[in-house]
């Protein structure tokens, strides 16, 4: 009879309710960070800073010879690691975010990370805010990686973005 006690408890009182809310995770959502995750977050994050700080011996150690920028815009001419250099110390990130990281390892040498870049930075006075979305290829190097090759792409905010933002007063 206990037994039964303790299942019909089980079930209608569910174990969930024992703990408070905010300790919950929302449905469908599960974030964990992942080794590579934390690994490769911080290697695209001293990229970024390289390029703040204008760092080009910096940005050796983090980028392959063979290094360079696929976008959209012209389709299928990929930028040298030489120009993008000199465009990116041009206009320097003021700031910069990293979210959804994603990072799948091809092989022990090879991994693919993705994630979606908020970006500010200082053109002609004026402060310029941009959301790419990123896909690098790292490739094992030593005891370090190096980013042969990165394909960006304009990301358009989601609308949940879109409605955090503060009101102006001008809408």
């Amino acid at each position: 009879m206990k037994h039964v006690v303790v299942a019909f408890l089980l079930f209608t009182f569910p174990l969930s309710s024992l703990y408070p809310a905010q300790n919950r995770v929302a449905p469908g959502r599960v974030v964990i960070t992942t080794r590579l995750v934390a690994i490769f977050s911080e290697l695209e994050s001293n990229v970024l800073t390289a390029l703040q700080k204008k760092d080009g011996a910096a940005l050796d150690k983090l980028l392959s010879d063979e290094f360079q920028v696929w976008t959209a815009d012209p389709p299928g001419s990929p930028l040298p690691r030489e120009d993008w250099q000199t465009q990116a110390f041009a206009s320097p990130p003021a700031s910069f975010h990293l979210r959804q990281m994603a990072v799948r390892p091809v092989s022990d040498d090879v991994a693919i990370a993705s994630f979606v870049l908020q970006e500010s930075s200082i053109r002609d006075g004026k402060e310029i805010s941009q959301q790419r979305f990123i896909v690098d290829v790292w490739k094992k190097n030593g005891d370090g990686w190096l980013c042969t090759d990165r394909y960006a792409s304009n990301a358009a905010e989601s609308p949940s973005q879109q409605s955090d933002k503060k009101p102006t007063g001008k809408q």
